[in-house]
C-alpha cells in the first residue's frame, strides 16, 4: 500500500497540485485497503486521510495502515474543510471520470480550493498486478475451471438458462467466492447471437449451442471466462464456426506479449475471422483488463493504443454472433509475462458435446 500511496503523491508533484480527493470506491480500496461502501480518500504530499461515516470507523481503522481515519458528520465536503485548511492546501485534484456534475458543483461550493480535474489517478497503477494480486487471480481462475467442469456434468436439454446460471453461481459461492462478478450469460440457440444474453427462462434444446460466460469475486478480485458447448450433436456449420473462433482465440492469446499494442493483438483474431468471411459478426473488442473490476484497463480493441506490459491481466475473447442462428465465444484470462503469456483459465477449448 505504501508504494501505491507514493505513486499518487508523485502524481501530485507532476500536476503541481497539493492534494487529491479519491471518490471512486474501487480506487479507494486499491490505495487504502478499505472496502466499505461509504468513504473518500484525501491524499496530500505529506499526509493522507480516509474520511468515512460512523458505520465504518472501526472497519476503516482495522483495514488501513497509512491513512488517518476521520469521521464525517452530516456533510462530507464540509467535514473536509478543516483538514484542507490545516494542511494549507489550495489546489485539489479530483477524479473527473467519476465525479458527477452535481457532486462537482457541491465541491466547488463548499471546498476552499481550486479544483483540478485528473483523468487518471490509480487506473494506470491498477493495470500492473502485484504478486499478491496475481496469486488471488490465479486461485480464482482455477475455481472457474472447476465450475465449468461442474456445469458440464449437469447441463442437459430441458434445463432453463436461469437454472444453469444458478447452478454455476451456487457452485462458485461454495468454493469461496464472495459474489458473482456480473450477471451470468447463458445464451442458447438463437439467443447466442446476443453477446450479452443474460440467462433467461428459455429451456435448453438438443442440438443447440450454449454460450456460458461467468465469473466470480475472490478476495475482492473479479474473474471472467466463457465457453460454448453443444447439446447432443454438433452440425457441420456449428463445427465450422466454432473452429474459426477457436483459431482466432488461440492465435491471439499466443500473440500476447509486452511491447504490443492492444490493437495489434485484436487484429490477430479479427484478421482470422475476417478472412473466414464473418467480419460483420464480430462487433466487440477482443478483450479487457481484469482486476478489482471485471472490466478495467487495458483494453484489446481496434482503437487501443495501450502498450502491453508484464504484469497485466487481460481477457482474450473473440466471438461470432449470427442473428437467427446463434453464436460462439471462447474467453480466457491471460497474464502478460516478461516474455509472453500465461493462461490463467485452462478448461478445454475444444467443442464439448454434452
Amino acid at each position: 500500500m505504501i508504494e501505491r500511496l507514493k505513486k499518487i503523491q508523485q502524481l501530485l508533484k507532476q500536476n503541481n497540485i497539493d492534494a487529491v480527493i479519491i471518490n471512486n470506491p474501487v480506487n479507494c480500496r486499491y490505495l487504502s485497503g478499505f472496502d466499505g461502501t461509504s468513504g473518500v480518500l484525501l491524499i496530500g504530499l505529506d499526509r493522507a486521510f480516509l474520511v468515512t461515516d460512523f458505520r465504518y470507523i472501526e472497519q476503516a481503522t482495522a483495514q488501513t495502515q497509512y491513512f488517518t481515519v476521520q469521521r464525517w458528520q452530516d456533510d462530507l465536503y464540509k467535514s473536509l474543510v478543516p483538514l484542507i485548511e490545516e494542511a494549507g492546501w489550495s489546489k485539489l485534484g479530483f477524479e473527473s471520470k467519476y465525479v458527477i456534475y452535481s457532486a462537482f458543483n457541491e465541491m466547488k461550493e463548499k471546498l476552499p480550493v481550486e479544483l483540478v480535474p485528473l483523468e487518471d489517478t490509480a487506473e494506470q497503477q491498477r493495470m500492473i498486478k502485484s504478486d499478491d494480486e496475481l496469486a488471488v487471480l490465479r486461485r480464482g481462475a482455477k475455481i472457474l475451471d472447476l465450475a465449468f467442469n461442474h456445469i458440464r456434468s449437469l447441463i442437459r436439454p430441458g434445463m432453463t438458462e436461469q437454472e444453469t446460471a444458478l447452478e454455476l453461481e451456487i457452485y462458485l459461492l461454495r468454493q469461496g467466492a464472495e459474489d458473482s462478478a456480473f450477471r451470468f450469460i447463458v445464451a442458447s440457440g438463437k439467443r447466442g447471437a446476443m453477446p450479452h444474453g443474460t440467462a433467461s427462462a428459455k429451456k435448453l434444446v438438443k442440438g443447440e449451442m450454449v454460450t456460458l460466460d461467468f465469473g466470480a469475486v475472490f478476495e475482492g478480485y473479479a474473474t471472467d471466462m466463457t465457453r460454448t458447448v453443444v447439446l447432443g450433436h454438433a452440425s457441420q456449420r456449428q463445427l465450422e464456426i466454432y473452429d474459426i473462433v477457436k483459431e482466432a482465440q488461440q492465435k491471439a492469446a499466443a500473440t500476447v506479449k509486452p511491447g504490443l499494442k492492444g490493437s495489434e493483438v485484436d487484429a490477430v483474431a479479427r484478421g482470422i475471422i475476417d478472412q473466414a468471411g464473418y467480419s460483420q459478426y464480430f462487433g466487440h473488442g477482443l478483450g479487457h483488463g481484469v482486476g478489482l473490476e471485471t472490466h478495467e484497463q487495458p483494453t484489446l480493441n481496434p482503437r487501443s493504443n495501450t502498450v502491453l506490459e508484464a504484469g497485466m491481466v487481460v481477457t482474450v475473447e473473440p466471438g461470432i454472433y449470427i442473428p437467427e442462428w446463434g453464436g460462439v465465444r471462447i474467453e480466457d484470462m491471460v497474464f502478460v509475462t516478461e516474455d509472453g503469456v500465461e493462461m490463467l483459465t485452462n478448461s478445454s477449448r475444444d467443442l464439448i458435446v454434452v
